[in-house]
């Protein structure tokens, strides 16, 4: 799974139901204030599905049937209005536990190539994809998946220090004071956390940067929740009972442990600890255990987990949980305009986002109400 977006089909209008619709925009945008920004929170949601191509304000304008004028209040909506987009998230991930409560949370980077520098937070990050340093914003969007479905809930973007740390680019961003630079898995956990606080305890199942996958182990760990972290191929931890100074790689250690080569069926586990707690001489026994899973073969595992006494195939289940996630980044997401935003401040691109989340759970709840509509599986 690589972490950029891919290009994924055209963007064509998604129908959904307009009842379904009417009634989720009402619910979820009782938060804000006033009647005409409900309106324009219905509108802009109607655009996202409606308009072909690439959601920008002119064409979802166009898309409405309007001009310069009924432009001019999409982007002020969203850019420069003060409606706090957190109660309508709440208020959404409400909705959608009653009617499609999740198997797990899942957790994945989406990268948004930029071609100049304007947009809040964009910063160089070297592309896998490409082998070579780009312009990207990077986010992480919190997915509610079961086995039928997933929906985003929650996104967060990763602000580097070279945007938090000049008093310059906060401004130009009107990022607010609060708002600090964080690692990627950081972010990651904490886009996890904000929703997940208030709601039944569920797996988290993360994709996240090689690098920070053993940190995102100890951040979910000290919150409490069960997890499937993606250990890539390169995180050095050890099998338990053995011994300590011997470390390899997840993927390597796997192999060599089970007597499999890298990649051979599902279904594969063996106990370890992650290389830099292994080594500590006070270090309770089975305190830092944890299983490396196989996977279903099929994934960029293996995967790290908490939950050991859970079934192998129930776990490898739930890490597939992370490809339905993808799927609906492309088939769904994408088409609404998760990576089209092209205003420049902090607030327009959660608003925004948020309302790409909305149109993004009308098409779940149309399958939901037996309408068509496209299918993230």
């Amino acid at each position: 799974m690589d972490n950029a977006l891919p290009t994924g089909p055209p963007r064509r209008p998604i129908s959904v139901d307009a009842p379904v619709l009417a009634d989720l925009c009402a619910t979820v945008f009782a938060s804000l204030p006033r009647s005409d920004q409900r309106e324009r929170a219905h509108a802009y949601v109607r655009a996202l599905l409606t308009t072909e191509g690439r959601k920008t304000f002119r064409n979802m304008a166009r898309g409405l049937g309007g001009g310069t004028t009924l432009e001019q209040r999409l982007h002020h909506f969203v850019s420069c209005s003060t409606w706090d987009w957190a109660p309508v998230r709440g208020a959404l991930s409400a909705v959608m536990e009653e009617a499609a409560a999740p198997d797990a949370w899942v957790l994945r980077p989406v990268v948004v190539a930029k071609d100049g520098n304007g947009s809040v937070g964009v910063h160089r990050r070297y592309a896998p994809a490409q082998s070579r340093m780009v312009n990207v914003q990077y986010a992480v969007g919190l997915w509610s998946a079961n086995g039928d479905s997933c929906h985003p809930l929650n996104w967060r973007l990763l602000l580097p220090r070279s945007w938090t740390d000049d008093p310059g680019l906060r401004d130009r961003g009107a990022i607010p004071p609060s708002v600090r630079s964080e690692t990627p898995g950081e972010c990651a956990v904490r886009a996890c956390l904000e929703v997940t606080a208030d709601r039944p305890v569920r797996p988290v199942v993360a994709v996240v940067d090689e690098a920070e996958a053993i940190g995102v182990i100890q951040q979910l760990r000290s919150a409490g929740l069960p997890f499937l972290v993606r250990a890539g191929r390169g995180v050095p931890i050890a099998v338990v009972g053995r011994e300590p100074d011997r470390p390899a790689s997840a993927r390597r250690l796997l192999a060599t442990a089970r007597g499999l080569a890298p990649g051979d069926g599902p279904g594969q586990a063996v106990r370890v600890r992650s290389a830099s707690r292994a080594a500590r001489p006070d270090s309770l026994p089975g305190a830092d255990e944890l299983l490396l899973l196989g996977g279903d073969g099929s994934d960029d595992g293996p995967w790290l987990t908490d939950m050991a006494d859970t079934p192998v195939p129930r776990l490898t289940a739930l890490t597939a949980l992370a490809r339905r996630a993808d799927h609906g980044l492309e088939q769904i997401t994408g088409r609404l305009g998760v990576r089209d935003f092209t205003g420049r401040t902090f607030a327009g691109w959660h608003r925004h986002m948020t309302l790409v989340s909305v149109a993004h759970c009308a098409v779940r709840l149309t399958e939901l109400a037996g309408g068509r509509g496209p299918a993230a599986r």
